[in-house]
């Protein structure tokens, strides 16, 4: 049985994620406890648990917001994602299966699926579950679990900054060249399109690529 801070964690973390609450917008634990019909106490402990997941920011005085990232961090993020990914794609394409291959294919075009039915958070939703996708594959327990909690804030970087279906289809073109470039270990067009994948969006410096090489 879930705990009440669990439930008030999954709700309020709902709810981010659908912008009921925007970034940026304060969050009240008396509002918020009175929504779920909860006592402040678990509320209290939810907003802290979403804090330490970069969700959520908490400071002395002014109580909890949603998180809203500058362009500065969101570059930083973007050059960890970089690096991440770059890793995570690297052990899938040592210990990736021909069936884990084709089930990234399968979420590639569900993704692609979701971007012509003009559904921008499906659409992102599906390009995140592809990317965790590939993560799992890297049987590398500690890598899954910090690529889960960046996409949380990934997750709500792109639904917040993207405005139509145009700008959110730009992120999958690479989806099914980069599977195949794992099925052949291809390490340099793994790199390649990996930082065309993420340069734009997150603007990343033009050295990266080059610090990258090496991996």
């Amino acid at each position: 049985m879930r705990s009440q801070s669990s439930i008030a964690y999954e709700k309020i973390k709902e709810m981010i994620f659908q912008l009921e609450l925007l970034p940026g917008a304060r969050i009240s634990e008396v509002q918020i406890a009175k929504k779920l019909s909860l006592s402040r106490t678990p509320v209290h402990d939810a907003l802290r648990r979403l804090a330490s997941e970069g969700l959520v920011r908490i400071e002395a005085n002014k109580g909890a917001t949603v998180s809203e990232f500058s362009d500065e961090e969101i570059r930083e993020i973007g050059a960890v994602r970089l690096s991440l990914d770059l890793l995570s794609q690297q052990l899938a394409s040592y210990y990736g299966s021909a069936a884990d291959f084709d089930h990234l294919d399968q979420l590639a075009e569900i993704c692609e699926y979701a971007s012509s039915q003009g559904d921008v958070y499906g659409r992102i939703r599906k390009d995140c579950d592809f990317h965790l996708a590939i993560s799992e594959i890297s049987k590398n327990q500690k890598l899954i679990e910090q690529q889960q909690e960046i996409y949380q804030q990934i997750y709500l970087i792109q639904i917040s900054k993207y405005t139509d279906i145009e700008d959110s289809m730009v992120q999958i073109c690479h989806h099914k060249p980069l599977v195949t470039a794992m099925r052949k270990r291809d390490l340099e067009q793994i790199r390649s399109l990996t930082y065309q994948h993420l340069f734009d969006f997150y603007r990343l410096n033009s050295y990266l690529p080059t610090g990258f090489n090496a991996l």
